[in-house]
C-alpha cells in the first residue's frame, strides 16, 4: 500500500487551505503528486511498520524533553549511508554481477559474447556515459542501452535486453556484506534514529535479504535524477526524513533539518563533498587507513570525522 492514505496533519492542513482559497483542482493534483513522489523511496509496503514508527516516535519524544543540547553529536536524528564499499563490498559484488550477466550472454547470445567480452562491454558503457550524459547517473538505463546496442550489432533483437539485465541485477542484489554492517544498522534502529540509504548504484535494498528491514528509506541516483555529489539525492533524503516524521505525527519541519542528518560513505567526492554541500554532517569511512593517518585524511578530505569501521559510529552520536 502506497503513501496515498495519510500524509499526516501537515498535508491535510495544506490541502484544506488550498481548497479554502480556491486554488482549484489542478494545484491540488500537483500537491498530491509531489507528496506521492516520495513513495518510491520507501519499502514496497508503502509505510514503516507500526513498531518501527513507535520506536522513532519515542526517540523524538526524548529529544524534545532535553532542555539543553551540550553536544551537537547528541542531536543527530537521522543517518544516511552510502551502500557500495560502505555497507557491502562494492567491487566484489559488481564483478560477480557482471560475470553472471556474461554467463547468460554466452549461453543465449553467443555471437554477442564473442564481440563483447567483459572488457569490451565496460568500454561500451563508458563511451555511452560520455555520449549520453542525460543517463550517465542512471546505471540501469545505461546498462540496458549498452545491451541493446551490443545485441543489435551482433544480430539479436531487443527482447534479449531484459533477461540479460535480470541476470545482472539478481546478482547485483546478492551483495557481500561487511561484517559490521548489519549489527551497526540494527543498533542504530534500536535507538530510534531514522536510517536511510543514498546510493549512486542500482542495487535495491528492498530485494536484499538481511537488509530490507534495516532501512527506513533508500534513494538511488536513477530515481533522484542526479547522482552524488549533486544536491538532489540529499534533498530527497531530508524530505524522506520529514515524511517519516509526518507519518508518526511529528508535523513540524523544525523536527529535523540538514544539520541533524549524518551521512556516512567511502568517497570524498560523492559522499563527503556531497553531504557537506547539502548541509549534512559528513563521516568518511576508510577501512584501510591506519589510526595515525586519520587526522591528515580528515583535514585533506574536509570530512567532519574519519572512521575505519562502522562500529565507530556509536561514539559519534
Amino acid at each position: 500500500m502506497r503513501y496515498l492514505i495519510s500524509y499526516g496533519i501537515y498535508s491535510y492542513i495544506v490541502l484544506v487551505f488550498l481548497q479554502f482559497v480556491g486554488c482549484g483542482g489542478a494545484r491540488l493534483e500537483v500537491f498530491m503528486e509531489q507528496q506521492d513522489s516520495l513513495a518510491r523511496f520507501f519499502p514496497p509496503s508503502g509505510k514503516l511498520p507500526k513498531p518501527r514508527q513507535e520506536k522513532i516516535a519515542f526517540y523524538f519524544r526524548r529529544l524534545r524533553e532535553r532542555k539543553t543540547s551540550q553536544d551537537r553529536r547528541r542531536d543527530f536524528r537521522a543517518i544516511t549511508f552510502d551502500l557500495d564499499d560502505t555497507i557491502w563490498k562494492g567491487t566484489e559484488t559488481l564483478i560477480n554481477a557482471n560475470e553472471k550477466m556474461h554467463d547468460w550472454i554466452k549461453v543465449n547470445t553467443p555471437k554477442c559474447a564473442e564481440k563483447y567480452d567483459s572488457k569490451n562491454f565496460r568500454e561500451l558503457m563508458s563511451t555511452l556515459r560520455k555520449s549520453q550524459p542525460e543517463i550517465a547517473h542512471n546505471f540501469t538505463a545505461l546498462r540496458k542501452k549498452a545491451l541493446e546496442i551490443a545485441f543489435a550489432e551482433t544480430g539479436y533483437d531487443k527482447s534479449k535486453v531484459e533477461p540479460a539485465f535480470t541476470a545482472f541485477i539478481k546478482a547485483r542484489n546478492n551483495v557481500l556484506l561487511y561484517e559490521d554492517s548489519v549489527q551497526t544498522l540494527k543498533c542504530l534502529r534500536e535507538r530510534g534514529i531514522i536510517v536511510g540509504a543514498i546510493t549512486n548504484g542500482n542495487a535495491n535494498v528492498w530485494e536484499i535479504c538481511g537488509l530490507r528491514d534495516l532501512f527506513d528509506f533508500a534513494i538511488k541516483a536513477e530515481d533522484a535524477g542526479e547522482a552524488k555529489p549533486l544536491r538532489a539525492p540529499f534533498t530527497l533524503a531530508l524530505r524522506c526524513c520529514r515524511r517519516v516524521l509526518e507519518d508518526i505525527g511529528e508535523t513540524s519541519v523544525l523536527s529535523i533539518g540538514e544539520s541533524n542528518i549524518l551521512h556516512v560513505g567511502d568517497s570524498i567526492q560523492s559522499d563527503v563533498d556531497g553531504a557537506k554541500n547539502a548541509g549534512f554532517y559528513a563521516i568518511l569511512l576508510d577501512r584501510q587507513i591506519r589510526e595515525e593517518e586519520k587526522a591528515n585524511l580528515k583535514r585533506d578530505s574536509k570530512a567532519d570525522c574519519v572512521i575505519t569501521g562502522l562500529e565507530e559510529l556509536y561514539s559519534k552520536l
